[in-house]
């Protein structure tokens, strides 16, 4: 049996056993204000991780601009401030209810103000407040960026600490820096995950519009299948095994849809993923094609 049946067979496994929730491979931190160092909380929360990741913000670090401007550093001229709420609780007070009684309340009041993001700014020595992000010195690996390297016709990539992701229609990989993960693999695999949807291009394998119309809204359930399954072939091919477990985690979060005809489904995107993964090893297209289409014509 070659090794990426044996993939294959193990993702089946991990989804027939049900959900695994799924955890980012890399370090995730709270917004907070990077004078005080606290931290932000309730909705603020919410608000500015949708900030940084809407912005490509490198760091979830901001400040108002009394605390830019004391810190010798000042705001880009036409850099937009977000809102940011907190709650001021007032003196206590006297009140009487329906019987006459008097007792003491306490009340709470919302107040706004506004905050910039550390990319916004200039003067400051980043460095000095985003040191505490650099939480690991994973080493690159050899083969992985042998495979990276050498990819024919890559997409351009960035490595911005917001997320991992393929925008197609700019062509663009991003993945956060390999120090941000948890190991050198995890890093890799992820890596090998947005490489396998850039294959998808109109300038490659063109999948996107195949995908768009034979699953129509579950394209982007079989794509992320796709990319998965291409990554644990690549990681496999470099000799990654420790990814094995969060990729089966990964599938069973986004491939919901295949709860009825799952391993022909399967297959299917397993066909699409050794397409990519040739792809991407630079390898002929055709020994994969003359081998499946059997499996091609039973899912299309």
């Amino acid at each position: 049996m070659k090794m990426t049946d044996k993939i294959v067979d193990m993702v089946i496994a991990g989804l027939e056993n049900g959900t695994v929730p799924w955890r980012k491979t890399w370090k995730s931190f709270l917004p907070m204000n990077a004078f005080s160092q606290r931290e932000y909380k309730g909705l603020n929360i919410f608000f500015l991780n949708f900030v940084c990741a809407q912005q490509n913000y490198s760091y979830p670090l901001f400040g108002t601009y009394k605390q830019i401007f004391d810190a010798g550093g000042r705001v880009k001229k036409g850099a937009k401030s977000y809102p940011v709420v907190y709650w001021k609780v007032t003196d206590e007070i006297v009140v009487k209810d329906g019987t006459g009684v008097r007792k003491v309340e306490k009340r709470f009041v919302s107040f706004y103000y506004n905050v910039f993001n550390l990319s916004q700014t200039e003067g400051l020595e980043l460095e000095k407040y985003t040191s505490d992000f650099s939480i690991s010195n994973n080493n690159p690996l050899e083969t992985c960026e042998s495979v990276i390297k050498n990819m024919p016709h890559p997409p351009h990539v960035t490595h911005n600490e917001c997320g991992a992701f393929y925008i197609p229609f700019y062509d663009k990989v991003n993945v956060p820096c390999i120090r941000s993960f948890e190991n050198s693999e995890e890093y890799y695999a992820t890596f090998f995950h947005e490489l396998a949807h850039s294959t998808g291009h109109s300038s490659r394998l063109n999948r996107f519009e195949d995908n768009k119309s034979v699953y129509k809204k579950n394209s982007y359930d079989y794509e992320e299948l796709v990319a998965e399954m291409a990554a644990t072939f690549l990681c496999s091919h470099c000799g990654i095994d420790q990814t094995t477990e969060n990729s089966v985690a990964y599938l069973t979060g986004w491939a919901k849809f295949l709860k009825e005809n799952r391993k022909s489904t399967l297959f299917g995107a397993a066909t699409k993923a050794q397409t990519a993964v040739s792809y991407i090893l630079g390898k002929p297209l055709e020994s994969e094609q003359s081998e499946v289409v059997n499996i091609e014509a039973a899912v299309f």
